[in-house]
């Protein structure tokens, strides 16, 4: 009986976690360059094997971070750009070097290509200023001016994007993973576009609905169980 209580509590468990994770995922639909995270239960069968092991409160699975290539939303704006393939644009924050699939520029008052957060973005030349009646990036991440280049884009990848370490909802930082630096020849972006989540919102939806589901099931079930118990100590007990 008291077997049955931990399964299912472990069950809500997961289901609880898989409900925060498809939530969020949800959430950040309309976030450029946003990349879904997943989840695994490696260690589940073990754990139900032995529930003394370990952290009996600890919340199971092993997350990851679905790195699939988002679909491709034109603007037009040659600011805009998508990177095809593997790779992150760099981005100067305040606490370094931050990584993202985030393609959305613009130019600052003082001329420097900046994103959303006004951030600037890293070139092959490091922080760039631009001045000129016509700026635009082209498909091989070349900073035009005037139709003249004047820089390149620094696109980086990582042997591990696992290691990556995710802050907020399009930034990462290095953590254990190293860079390096794409050479540019090998450089391809989509000019005048942005790349979008890679979430399916149908996918999150129906999987949250089955869900929800289950959790309502572990929950019956729990009290059920929590009933039985309360009759076997109350009543069986007295009648001995």
């Amino acid at each position: 009986m008291l077997k049955g209580l931990f399964v299912n509590k472990t069950g809500m468990l997961i289901q609880q976690r898989r409900l925060d994770i498809a939530a969020n995922n949800l959430a950040n639909l309309n976030t450029v360059g946003f990349k879904k995270d997943k989840i695994f239960f490696h260690e589940l069968a073990k754990a139900l094997a032995d529930p003394a092991e370990g952290d009996a409160n600890r919340t199971p699975g092993i997350t990851e971070i679905d790195f699939a290539q988002g679909t491709f939303r034109q603007t037009d704006n040659p600011l805009d750009v998508a990177i095809v393939g593997e790779g992150f644009f760099v981005i100067q924050g305040e606490q370094g070097e931050y990584y993202t699939r985030n393609g959305a520029f613009h130019l600052s008052e003082n001329g420097a290509l900046v994103n959303q957060f006004g951030d600037s973005v890293i070139t092959d030349g490091g922080e760039v200023q631009l001045s000129g009646a016509s700026v635009s990036i082209n498909e091989n991440g070349e900073i035009l001016v005037d139709g003249q280049s004047a820089a390149r884009l620094r696109l980086v990848t990582f042997d591990d994007p696992q290691q990556l370490v995710r802050i907020g909802s399009s930034y990462f930082e290095a953590g254990e993973a190293g860079p390096e630096d794409i050479p540019s020849e090998s450089i391809t972006v989509r000019a005048g576009y942005l790349e979008e989540a890679n979430v399916d919102p149908l996918l999150e939806m129906v999987s949250m609905i089955e869900l929800n589901r289950q959790y309502e099931l572990g929950q019956k079930s729990i009290k059920t169980q929590d009933d039985t118990l309360d009759k076997l100590i109350n009543k069986a007990g007295r009648s001995i």
